[in-house]
């Protein structure tokens, strides 16, 4: 591949990327093989991948604040657990080895897929008439979703909307815009982390984000759509059962 079309491709996976983040999650099934694939190391590839999601989570919230669906104070009253849990998760991913990372991304993607598809209805859902429920009880359920983020990342954008739409009581539209700010806290906390490891690509880092910006600019424009809502949810499941056949035929387990 020559240096020309590689940084197409690297900014065309950024785009691709930032689009699916935006409007539904796990864009990082995008950029995390593509990275691997280019030779760079999984460790490296997964704190490159911050700066991405950072840059595109930045635009995703501006284009969601210019849409007056960002609700400020309970995202960052919850924005708190998040941060606290993406720290402990990016300790934590420097130091498990890889075969034990994999089997821990394979069981939590499936587990995003049962949860999504037990009840779909409850997922839809507007949102709840008495409005989001912050108490220490809900606020505890985004610890453990913090430290996933920090920990690996992918999939984590699911598990943050579910704890926000059925745990929270906000409709897919506002948690689609709170996800973003926690996207923005997420990628800069674990990559701090991951900077001081060493564990960092700028120069792939800084062409993903390219794309990543103009990927989710597009994506928050469509997200606030009200129709937008069944589609996010079908483009979850659709993702979430890519990513399972991705990840069954990388350990050997599909033959294809």
């Amino acid at each position: 591949m020559s240096p020309a079309v590689e940084v197409v491709v690297i900014v065309g996976a950024g785009l691709l990327s930032g689009f699916i983040n935006t409007l539904a999650s796990s864009g990082s099934a995008v950029t995390l093989p593509l990275m691997i694939s280019m030779g760079l190391p999984a460790t490296v590839a997964n704190g490159t991948n911050r700066l991405p999601l950072l840059a595109g989570g930045l635009a995703a919230l501006y284009t969601f604040h210019r849409k007056g669906v960002v609700d400020w104070r309970n995202g960052l009253i919850l924005s708190a657990p998040v941060i606290a849990g993406t720290i402990a998760g990016a300790a934590l991913a420097s130091i498990l080895d890889a075969k034990t990372m994999g089997w821990a991304v394979i069981v939590a993607v499936v587990a995003a897929l049962i949860m999504l598809l037990s009840n779909p209805k409850r997922f839809l859902r507007d949102a709840a008439p008495e409005g989001p429920r912050i108490v220490l009880t809900t606020a505890a359920v985004f610890v453990p979703i913090g430290v996933w983020a920090g920990f690996i990342v992918l999939d984590s954008a699911t598990y943050i909307l579910l704890g926000l739409v059925v745990v929270v009581g906000y409709d897919l539209i506002r948690a689609n815009a709170i996800k973003s700010l926690f996207v923005v806290w997420i990628s800069l906390a674990s990559l701090l982390v991951f900077d001081v490891e060493g564990e960092m690509n700028w120069r792939v880092g800084l062409l993903l984000s390219v794309g990543s910006i103009v990927g989710s600019w597009a994506g928050g424009l469509l997200a606030t759509k009200e129709w937008a809502k069944v589609w996010v949810f079908r483009l979850l499941v659709v993702v979430i059962l890519a990513e399972i056949v991705q990840l069954l035929h990388r350990f050997g387990m599909l033959r294809v």
